[in-house]
């Protein structure tokens, strides 16, 4: 049976093909990524940072692939590039030769191809404060009964030009021996750290860190110090730095009548990567202070561990924390060790 087509219902039907055709268009259209082995991925490019480049996909979602791998991309719209040289490109990116990428035509820039390795960062985040907290906790029964509880904020803002981090922790610990109680641990720090990067390596820095131990008759203990620092390596995935400069040693013992003063050196360094498909990290930070008014007086802060992650915002944490001061107060031992197992979120 046959159906004619009426002038009105055809120019209905014309209407409609021509109002789904820009948005099929729209549809059809991508951003794509040519890798080097001939493989195209096509999708919305979300961000690259560290030699790594993330894509999300319709069928398989966030891919991360190697920018070294790539031999050159393209975007359906404006992209926000940032350049090791401190520029920034915002426009539409198209093809171009091995290694390099082209700008596309109606933007600030003229048409030009420029090399991929150019490129530091794609989308970069807006600069805000994150950071992590960890409740640490442990206990064991038996002959002797122990008992530690933890708390650790670690906060960081990182902009293009300086970095901001701030750690706080306190830990309280108690235990009881033939039947008689006591405090085993007792002891809270905190410091805070400003790095202006005068360079994309080099950084000077100013740093304050003050704590109190009061098992090991502590009153309070000051180090502020300034100085430089050399950032071999930042990358969401492995991170190098190491630190240098002068600082102030203040100590106020509970059972001794003056305080002790020293000026340091500062001697710093940081590390952490990235292991075993990105859910384990291990870390370390020691700082030396070697005294130079008194050069028998020094002083380390030392820790290590590794953090695993459980899900997208929880990990646990084992840490080990090793303090030792050459001079310590009367009846308290050089060397202070803590042992801490945690469970934390990142925010």
């Amino acid at each position: 049976m046959r159906h004619r087509i009426t002038g009105k219902l055809a120019k209905w039907l014309t209407a409609a093909v021509l109002g789904l055709t820009p948005a099929l268009a729209s549809r059809a259209s991508a951003d794509e990524i040519l890798m080097d082995n001939g493989d195209r991925i096509t999708g919305v490019i979300d961000s690259a940072d560290g030699g790594k480049l993330t894509i999300v996909t319709p069928l398989e979602g966030k891919l991360t692939v190697d920018m070294d791998n790539v031999k050159t991309f393209s975007t359906d719209g404006p992209i926000k590039l940032v350049m090791q040289d401190g520029s920034v490109i915002n426009q539409r990116i198209t093809e171009s030769s091995d290694g390099h990428f082209q700008t596309g035509a109606g933007g600030l820039l003229a048409v030009q191809s420029l090399p991929l390795s150019d490129i530091e960062k794609i989308n970069p985040p807006p600069v805000a404060w994150g950071g992590t907290i960890t409740f640490n906790y442990s206990l064991s029964q038996g002959d002797t009964y122990a008992e530690l509880l933890g708390l650790n904020v670690d906060l960081l803002r990182r902009s293009d030009v300086d970095r901001i981090e701030a750690q706080g922790e306190y830990d309280f610990g108690k235990q009881k021996i033939n039947g008689v109680d006591s405090t085993s641990t007792d002891q809270w720090d905190i410091e805070t750290s400003y790095n202006y990067f005068v360079s994309k390596k080099l950084f000077v820095l100013g740093d304050i860190r003050v704590e109190k131990n009061r098992i090991q008759h502590l009153d309070i203990r000051l180090t502020p110090n300034a100085g430089v620092g050399y950032q071999f390596v930042e990358r969401t995935d492995f991170n190098a730095n190491v630190q240098g400069g002068i600082a102030w040693v203040y100590e106020d013992y509970t059972n001794i009548a003056a305080p002790d003063e020293n000026l340091s050196l500062r001697l710093a360094y940081h590390i952490d990567k990235t292991l075993w498909d990105s859910r384990v990290k291990a870390f370390s930070d020691c700082a030396y202070f070697p005294g130079i008014q008194y050069a028998s007086k020094y002083l380390v802060i030392f820790d290590a561990g590794l953090h695993v992650d459980l899900t997208k915002k929880m990990f646990s944490e084992v840490k080990a924390e090793v303090n030792y001061d050459s001079h310590p107060a009367p009846m308290s031992k050089r060397t202070d060790t803590l042992l801490l197992v945690g469970l934390g979120w990142t925010f």
